[in-house]
């Protein structure tokens, strides 16, 4: 008479893959309500953090159930699977932060020209009182910056400062960066600048950004730029890439021609020349010999 064998389940096994489980939504819900539910991003880093963990436990409770499962034959091997495959979904990422973290420098406020950086100022308005500060940072720090990014440099264009001006306005739009404030070198002696802010896709984290056009010549520009971060004190790398990004866009523009801005150029030079109205006709002058007949 034939019979069956009932293998009993392995109960540790059930327990890492509850807690495999349990470590996605934990982390997803901590990004979302970050990026679209105004929580603190120090909040969601905790949660962030307490999925790391629950992924460990359940890898931890895995380990455990391995012996029963191989030498006694208790079922849940796929269940050891299945919780191996959903913690590494949490732990390959924070692995790649750790990465970042311990191999770039920890700076949250980078900027092209560490002597004399572009100083924010309608930038401190997405400025929450937990947040970074946006002062220029101490001569010890910025001397700091130079040692760790030595290929952060300003970029220096042969092109008038006002076409420079046009070519980083239309690639600030084509970024989707907000523009927050922008003044042109009629305003300030010190150049152009434009503030722009925006947003991390993913965390939702906010970095502001100052970009500064000084003249050089009549046909030259220097261009500075400033990105900071405004929580956490290690930008994990962000803001260094932000900035050599945007200036190599800004030369691939120059690259591939600026007939369009030098068009474009022309027309606001003639629209202020009809702002200032028609200008005035010189009288003519009489002449020396002239002479004056009278009724």
């Amino acid at each position: 008479m034939s019979g069956k064998y009932k293998f009993k389940s392995s109960r540790m096994a059930v327990w890492a893959l509850w807690l495999a489980r349990l470590t996605i939504p934990v982390a997803i819900i901590s990004f979302l309500l970050m990026r679209f539910g105004g929580m603190h991003p120090s909040i969601a880093v905790y949660c962030f953090g307490a999925a790391i963990a629950l992924s460990f436990l359940s890898i931890l409770a895995s380990l455990v159930a391995f012996p029963a499962i191989w030498f006694e034959g208790y079922r849940g091997g796929q269940r050891l699977w299945g919780t191996f495959l959903r913690s590494l979904i949490i732990i390959l990422p924070a692995l790649t932060l750790a990465y970042f973290y311990f191999s770039r420098p920890a700076f949250s406020d980078l900027s092209t020209n560490p002597v004399e950086p572009p100083e924010f100022s309608a930038a401190w308005t997405y400025r929450h009182d937990s947040d970074n500060s946006l002062d220029v940072g101490s001569l010890e720090v910025r001397e700091k910056q130079a040692l760790a990014y030595p290929d952060l440099e300003s970029l220096y264009i042969d092109h008038s400062s006002e076409l420079v001006y046009l070519v980083v306005e239309d690639e600030l739009k084509k970024a989707k960066w907000d523009i927050i404030r922008q003044t042109d070198q009629r305003d300030s002696i010190d150049g152009a600048l434009f503030e722009a802010h925006t947003r991390s896709l993913v965390t939702g984290l906010h970095y502001v950004m100052a970009i500064r056009l000084i003249p050089d010549s009549e046909f030259a520009t220097i261009v500075d730029m400033r990105s900071a971060s405004l929580w956490g004190p290690h930008d994990l790398g962000l803001n260094a890439r932000r900035i050599q990004g945007f200036f190599a866009s800004v030369q691939e523009r120059l690259e591939q021609g600026v007939q369009h801005f030098e068009l474009q150029l022309e027309e606001i030079k003639r629209q202020r020349r009809l702002e200032q109205g028609p200008l005035p006709r010189p009288k003519p002058k009489r002449r020396p010999d002239a002479t004056v007949r009278t009724g």
